[in-house]
């Protein structure tokens, strides 16, 4: 797996060991769902006006978030990706022959706000938030009960793996 960072906020800077625990949590979800390609996925880390001007231009939200998923590959009729169908050609970068997932933009300020609020580490939100754009990424949703239900499982079992508990 191939992480691209941008820190546009210099989030990591102070946080070293949490970019290796996001690392920790994105390749559990690859080992999750069983992906047998080698990936690429984009972080960025930005603040509340950023993400908000994202949120409003790509989802016409007129308000921050603490995260946002932009997929690479299509999985409008199938819920996830089907890895034994799946047309690399669309979705491969050819100088690494990796499969790109997409990208994550997470936002620092929200993390912190939200951390306090849940009481909880900001450790354990930031590892959260990643995991649940990954699985976004991956081609699930939230849009039905039963389908939230499997995100939450998902992330849940993904934090309890690596002891990343509230």
């Amino acid at each position: 797996m191939t992480l691209y960072l941008e820190d546009e906020v210099d989030f990591f800077k102070e946080q070293h060991e949490l970019l290796e625990q996001v690392k920790a949590v994105i390749n559990q979800c690859l080992d999750e769902e069983d992906v047998p390609y080698e990936v690429e996925v984009s972080l960025t880390v930005v603040d509340l006006d950023a993400i908000h001007e994202i949120n409003k231009e790509h989802r016409e939200i007129d308000r921050p978030t603490d995260v946002l998923s932009f997929p690479q590959i299509d999985t409008e009729y199938i819920g996830h990706i089907n890895w034994d169908t799946l047309d690399t050609a669309s979705c491969v970068n050819y100088d690494t022959e990796e499969v790109i997932l997409g990208d994550i933009i997470l936002c620092a300020d929200k993390a912190k706000e939200q951390a306090n609020n849940y009481g909880h580490s900001l450790t354990r939100e930031v590892c959260f938030l990643v995991a649940h754009s990954m699985f976004h990424l991956l081609g699930y949703d939230h849009m039905t009960e039963e389908d939230e239900k499997t995100m939450v499982r998902k992330q849940e079992s993904v934090l309890q793996c690596l002891s990343i508990l509230r």
